[in-house]
């Protein structure tokens, strides 16, 4: 596993990767009524939370894990179905977690799945981490979605789609959602049931 300024140590190709990313963030962190000891006791509960999703915990294959502040962002670097395989058992222990819990202590989170390539970049004081357009299209997705929302770009859906039938099921079309740059993004929402928001995100309708 690769944490920020430990990638150098434990053999990231220099190159670059094309890496399946899961990217996360707790919903309405920033609030200001929360108090600081609530915001750090909903990150840590998070990390908990993903730490005992066996997607995360028994993944043989090497992943990076890139905190950001209200949330991470997790690469895998062989298995496509990893991050939603993550996204799907981190819904379940959210429901869990947050049943019979007062508003102000719930957990919401909203994710976004993306692959694409990635390389290496140091920092100012000399750490490596990873960056582009594989990390950045999975920021941007999740930046779309409201609470509960998990979202996939194109690059991650489609070939998903083509595995398996139960993939076919889960993940649904939702339109197109223009960026900066006039970069348009053709996205995906995965729910059941059990999993997911599957209203339309509403960004999406305010494009409309």
């Amino acid at each position: 596993m690769l944490y920020g300024s430990n990638i150098s140590e434990t053999g990231l190709p220099s190159q670059v990767v094309n890496i399946n990313f899961f990217f996360i963030d707790i919903v309405g962190l920033s609030n200001p009524s929360l108090s600081v000891k609530k915001q750090i006791d909903k990150i840590e509960i998070l990390n908990k939370l993903i730490g005992l999703c066996d997607a995360f915990a028994k993944a043989k294959e090497k992943k990076i894990v890139l905190p950001t502040g209200d949330g991470m962002a997790i690469g895998f670097f062989m298995n496509p179905e990893s991050p939603l395989q993550l996204a799907v058992q981190l819904h379940s222990k959210l429901r869990t977690y947050n049943r019979g819990k007062s508003y102000g202590d719930l957990l919401g989170v909203r994710i976004g799945l993306g692959s694409g390539p990635v390389f290496i970049v140091s920092d100012i004081n000399g750490s490596q981490n990873v960056w582009g357009p594989g990390i950045i299209l999975a920021r941007r997705v999740m930046d779309i979605g409201d609470n509960s929302h998990i979202l996939l770009s194109d690059t991650m859906a489609e070939p998903l789609i083509a595995l398996k039938d139960e993939y076919k099921m889960m993940l649904k079309p939702i339109g197109d959602y223009q960026i900066k740059h006039g970069q348009t993004l053709h996205l995906y929402s995965a729910y059941s049931q059990e999993f997911g928001n599957p209203e339309p995100p509403t960004k999406m309708l305010s494009q409309l």
